[in-house]
């Protein structure tokens, strides 16, 4: 077995939301559209990984035939995790309902996917021209793989092995990605490497990650629309993404994988070429700019970016951590679900915004597809929406590492939850009781079957160099640059008390569309904060009356738009009175006070708050002139 490992992501099921992430889940799963989208929009009902009676460029709906695959998966991903990661019975027994029918209709040769069996062109395996065998395949995979760790039944995972090895089998003598295709079915296939990634993981085949060379091989010599990833792409250092983001947010740590698996120099420049290059295209709240398409944009607070890019860099990102111990992309994380990730939805997951952006004093409802819209479904695709329920889930995932040096656990990304696993043969319960990212503090309370000793590890967040700890008597604290670890023989009812003493920090960012010549937003610790304009929101269509709705929402004040901020103006953190809120993005919890300058090069006080709070908001403030 080839370690590629420094982290392993715990299973499913061994980290375990609570307080506000927990709240958010159990409301977007039974009062947001995520548990009911089967009333809202048809594109999930047509069953067709049960039915497989799809044919290759034969549009279903006016849609791509492949589509359905692809929300159905989706969906069903979404709808699994949040069931059982909040006990909602009714949903976890609607899982078991699922998992059954695509286990019994998966026939003799194990074939998971969308396409009718036959050896005529456009069949299943028989594709001359674009299709999505590989992604729809890989999108409900990797529902099934979360509920095999959920429930630890056995035939689950070995009917996700015969699949892919199925494929495997298919596509072993020939290249996928050297169909003709000028739609991006088939470079979506590269979401393929996450289903491969995740069964070496858990069975340590190697037949896994060589089959995985061989198709990003393939990947590289293919005719593939979004080309990226191509290693040839990433080494070009006078080129930055330009093509469709969502998959680049797919396979954003296939280069990784890759290079962990080789160990070749020119995988290894290609996987560092990617954060070099993503850095340049990333918005002030985290996410990679792209409106469909990268276009070479830098990413600054008046770019658009995609849900999608959002949700499906999650995954990508943590499985980059686990393999390069690099803890500081925990930060990347944490950024981009807690700024650009909330700050796209409402408060309840009833709708979500497709397309948005950092400023945003207007939504254009009358664009080609309302992408800018707050929308239960969205008329360009409903991609987006069905990613919605998917972030948080795949952000709980991620919570927590354990050490593969030293048997150890790391506290990764940081909410209230706890860790149940086992550590050196012994059961350990860590609960993490804590309102970040709406409080500073954090408490680990410690609770293993019997005493055990084994390091503990904090990551250090956001640059913050200041981290007060208080640990039972006797533990060694070793001070890293990227963590704290605390090596300690721990007992049942040990605490740990973190406090991040972070700093309100001024980031540069270039001229864009309303920032014309510099400009610079504020954060503190993971939170970017906005001024906020008050809104007024109307239903304007209700889908098949399910009760979920497509919006308008108009800005009803306007004050403080072309405000601009002096370089030298002190900005104070209010600290939230409740530290444990759990409805933080609807209730406000914390502000930054300070001063910016009106048209009249005057100073007004404002209360800047977190932009996931926001749908209206001024992120990134031009400098004022006389600066």
């Amino acid at each position: 077995m080839k370690n590629i490992y420094r982290y392993k992501i715990p299973d499913a099921g061994e980290i375990m939301p609570e307080g506000w992430i927990k709240r958010q889940m159990e409301r977007d799963l039974t009062e947001g559209y995520v548990g009911h989208f089967h009333k809202v929009h048809p594109t999930v009902s047509h069953d067709v990984f049960l039915k497989q009676d799809r044919l290759s460029k034969r549009r279903f709906s006016f849609e791509k035939e492949w589509w359905s695959g692809e929300h159905e998966g989706y969906w069903k991903d979404s709808v699994i995790r949040m069931a059982f990661l909040t006990g909602n019975r009714e949903y976890i027994r609607r899982s078991h309902q699922w998992i059954r029918e695509i286990l019994e209709n998966t026939g003799e040769d194990g074939y998971i996917g969308i396409y009718r069996k036959g050896d005529e062109p456009y069949h299943r395996f028989r594709h001359p021209r674009g299709n999505g065998e590989l992604w729809t395949t890989s999108r409900i995979l990797m529902a099934m793989l979360a509920y095999y760790e959920f429930t630890g039944n056995v035939n689950v995972l070995e009917a996700a092995e015969t699949a892919v090895m199925l494929d495997m089998d298919q596509y072993r003598d020939q290249n996928y990605f050297s169909a003709e295709s000028r739609g991006g079915g088939v470079s979506h296939g590269i979401g393929f490497f996450e289903v491969l990634e995740w069964l070496y993981r858990l069975t340590k085949k190697t037949e896994y990650l060589d089959f995985a060379c061989k198709l990003y091989d393939n990947f590289n010599r293919g005719r593939v629309r979004d080309d990226d990833l191509k290693t040839s792409r990433l080494q070009d250092i006078n080129r930055l993404f330009k093509k469709h983001g969502a998959h680049i947010a797919e396979g954003l740590f296939v280069p990784a994988l890759i290079a962990q698996i080789t160990e070749l120099p020119e995988h290894r420049k290609a996987e560092k070429k990617v954060f070099s290059k993503l850095k340049v295209h990333t918005t002030p709240g985290g996410a990679m700019r792209c409106d469909e398409w990268i276009k070479g944009r830098r990413g600054t607070a008046d770019e658009r970016y995609e849900y999608c890019g959002i949700a499906e860099m999650i995954s990508p990102l943590s499985r980059i951590i686990s393999m390069t111990g690099d803890l500081e992309l925990s930060d990347r994380i944490e950024t981009m679900v807690l700024n650009a990730g909330q700050g796209a939805r409402l408060p309840v997951l009833t709708a979500l915004s497709y397309l948005t952006s950092d400023n945003r004093i207007r939504i254009n409802h009358w664009e080609l597809g309302g992408r800018e819209t707050y929308d239960a479904v969205h008329l360009a695709a409903a991609c987006c929406v069905l990613n919605g329920g998917r972030v948080m889930p795949y952000f709980v995932e991620a919570m927590w590492l354990k050490d593969m040096n030293e048997d150890g656990l790391t506290a990764n990304l940081f909410g209230p939850c706890r860790i149940h696993t086992e550590l050196g043969g012994i059961r350990v319960e860590v609960s993490e009781e804590t309102g970040y990212p709406f409080s500073d503090r954090v408490r680990f309370m410690f609770s293993p079957a019997q005493p055990v000793s084994f390091p503990f590890s904090i990551r250090k967040p956001h640059g913050c160099r200041s981290v007060e700890v208080s640990h039972p008597a006797g533990a060694v604290m070793e001070d890293h640059d990227d963590r704290i670890t605390l090596r300690h023989t721990w007992k049942k009812g040990d605490p740990v008390d973190i406090r991040f003493h972070f700093q309100v920090r001024k980031v540069k960012q270039p001229r864009s569309s309303t920032v014309p010549a510099r400009g610079l937003y504020l954060k503190r610790g993971p939170l970017v904060y906005a001024l906020p304009f008050g809104h007024r929101i109307k239903k304007r269509k209700e889908y098949r009356g399910s009760g979920f709705h497509r919006y308008r929402i108009r800005a009803t004040d306007r004050k403080g738009w072309k405000y601009k901020i002096r370089s030298d103006t002190d900005f104070h953190f209010m600290a939230a009175k409740d530290e444990n809120p759990l409805y933080p993005w609807e209730n406000g919890t914390v502000k930054l006070t300070g001063s910016l300058v009106n048209n009249h090069n005057k100073p007004v006080p404002v209360e800047l708050v977190p932009m996931g709070s926001t749908i209206f908001r001024r992120v990134t403030f031009a400098l004022d002139d006389d600066q």
